[in-house]
């Protein structure tokens, strides 16, 4: 069944490494959760800035519940390749959808984020500053905001060539972070024992999301070794096991590397 015209469009922000996995990393993502990856899906090769159609903000989470390739997801209220554009993509984008978030009973606040340049805190101003013409009622609350909203400015990727303006600007609310930090959490340097071809904790994890690996799900491993990718697919809640043929690799005997 085709994808209904109701779908919302969010923003990714992608981390700069393991790039060929991924795409192929969010497509099995979004299927696991019952969204689909069209081939009309704005992505931008190595571009940090992927715009995505998703049905609903609950795949959008659950989608960052995974991902270790993405580091943040907004839901997108505008776009543009100059402030202007920007402006008016965000004068067009419908208020009913504005209104839930920006009451005066909320606190909020925003964020400026970009990639390849750095701003000086007087930039940063000025850019929120610039959006005064949005309906905000709410109040500024630096510290813990109902509501965190972020202007995304994206410079390219040449880091010696740096453009005086940005190639692409956004702005989003922002819905969740993605699990970058199990990377650190299962680092193969906090083992006490690793082998020579002991798996990278990023890739372990890019490899059971592949996999579509979920709660309850057995994963057999045949050529085990010291374990990196059932590590990884019983944090996500499957059942694991293996087997190698080297016994003392399986049971550490050897001398850690």
């Amino acid at each position: 069944m085709a994808l209904s015209c109701t779908l919302n469009r969010y923003l990714l922000l992608m981390a700069q490494e393991h790039l060929e996995f991924r795409l192929p990393e969010i497509k099995s993502l979004l299927s696991l959760f019952g969204g689909q990856f069209a081939s009309s899906q704005e992505t931008y090769g190595k571009s940090p800035f992927w715009i995505l159609s998703i049905p609903s903000e609950d795949i959008a989470r659950n989608l960052m519940k995974r991902t270790v390739c993405a580091k943040s997801i907004f839901e997108l209220w505008g776009h543009g390749q100059s402030p202007e554009e920007l402006y008016s993509s965000l004068k067009n984008y419908p208020v009913e959808k504005m209104v839930p978030f920006l009451h005066s009973d909320s606190t909020y606040k925003i964020k400026i984020h970009t990639f390849n340049k750095t701003l000086t805190q007087e930039e940063k101003i000025k850019r929120i500053d610039a959006l005064e013409f949005l309906p905000f009622e709410g109040k500024v609350n630096l510290k813990k905001p109902q509501h965190v909203f972020s202007v995304l400015e994206d410079y390219g990727l040449d880091p010696n060539c740096i453009p005086e303006n940005p190639h692409n600007i956004y702005f989003g609310r922002w819905i969740a972070d993605g699990q970058r930090e199990l990377i650190e959490s299962y680092s193969v340097k906090k083992r006490h024992f690793i082998g020579n071809t002991s798996m990278d904790a990023g890739l372990s994890f890019i490899m059971a999301n592949h996999g579509k690996v979920k709660e309850n799900d057995i994963v057999f491993d045949p050529f085990v070794g010291t374990g990196g990718l059932l590590i990884a697919c019983a944090h996500f809640g499957a059942y694991v096991y293996g087997t190698d043929i080297d016994y003392n690799t399986v049971h550490g005997l050897a001398c850690s590397t």
